[in-house]
């Protein structure tokens, strides 16, 4: 089954072109009347054979990433892609690969630098300020349900052996399943917040902010490790945590210790948390790479009877718009 990570090449790709020149491919002569493909656009032959495999076994195109998109639906309809890394084509042959893969990488290019493209990726880039927007809605109402809450920040991963058997499509199960799981066995959890990356180093992971009722659970440090030590159960052991306990200090030389307990009217303590969890808000290019179109690489727990507040309204720290 092909792996979507590879279609991540399209980005790099995109990532080293200029407006002026679009890409292309030419021939160059490897025996008598025999030809071969080479580009000077690094990297160009290695993302056709990517994308050649990709449509091997998909006939539909939906990427939440409109470059990746974009660069699908241009190459789609262009024969002859699997023939790209063969050493000897016959002339006649080669001539009319060649002709139309630049014919596609040409409008591939006009499109990419379009007012509509740049519109597609504006819009998706809005998606950090909606994600800001939705964590100022989201953490005083939280407040104005408790007097205290507990911050746990954890980075979930997988070991280094089985990157290459990892699929978007896996990752994202396992962080349902496994958001699933803590639910269910943590009753003081009130809320939590997860956002989704890939990395060249680190392949998928998932950096997650747990919210504990903090009239119910004090030790973040112990929460944290116990939470870890789930995600390394639900793996079977091939899962790897890191618990943002241990860089406090770190954090608090930063001035963005936004961990630990929070109390409802620590106006100052709130303003380092909402600093500290603006990260999460910023959308990862190469995750968006990997997903189908409509699949968000952020989310958080909805919040049970939200609106049946009771109890004194709790302050709220100045300067934080809450939306209603």
């Amino acid at each position: 089954m092909f792996n979507k990570t590879r279609l991540i090449s399209i980005i790099s790709l995109v990532n080293s072109l200029n407006a002026e020149t679009a890409p292309m491919v030419s021939l160059i002569t490897t025996a008598p009347n025999k030809l071969c493909f080479t580009s000077e656009t690094k990297g160009l032959l290695d993302v056709l054979e990517d994308v050649d495999e990709y449509f091997y076994s998909h006939t539909e195109i939906s990427f939440s990433h409109p470059t990746v998109e974009l660069f699908l639906s241009h190459m789609q309809h262009v024969h002859g892609l699997a023939k790209i890394k063969l050493r000897e084509l016959d002339e006649e042959t080669a001539n009319v690969i060649a002709r139309d893969i630049n014919q596609a990488l040409s409008t591939f290019h006009q499109a990419l630098y379009s007012k509509e493209h740049q519109r597609r990726l504006d819009n998706k880039l809005r998606a950090a300020p909606r994600n800001s927007q939705s964590l100022d809605k989201y953490l005083p109402t939280l407040f104005l349900k408790h007097a205290k809450l507990l911050f746990i920040r954890l980075d979930l991963g997988y070991k280094e052996k089985v990157y290459c058997r990892l699929t978007p499509e896996t990752a994202m199960e396992d962080r349902r399943r496994y958001l699933d799981i803590i639910k269910r066995k943590f009753p003081g959890l009130v809320g939590y917040i997860w956002k989704m990356e890939y990395g060249q180093d680190r392949y998928f992971h998932m950096h997650t902010v747990f919210i504990f009722n903090g009239a119910r659970h004090q030790q973040d440090r112990s929460l944290g490790r116990l939470l870890g030590e789930h995600w390394e159960e639900y793996t079977n052991d091939l899962g790897t945590y890191f618990n943002c306990a241990h860089l406090r200090e770190q954090y608090q030389e930063w001035g963005n210790d936004g961990i630990g307990m929070v109390h409802c009217d620590d106006e100052k303590k709130q303003k380092k948390l909402f600093k500290a969890l603006e990260y999460l808000t910023k959308n990862d290019e190469l995750m968006l790479a990997t997903l189908p179109s409509g699949r968000r690489t952020f989310g958080r727990m909805e919040i049970l009877g939200a609106s049946n507040r009771r109890g004194r309204p709790r302050n709220r720290p100045k300067n934080v718009v809450m939306v209603v």
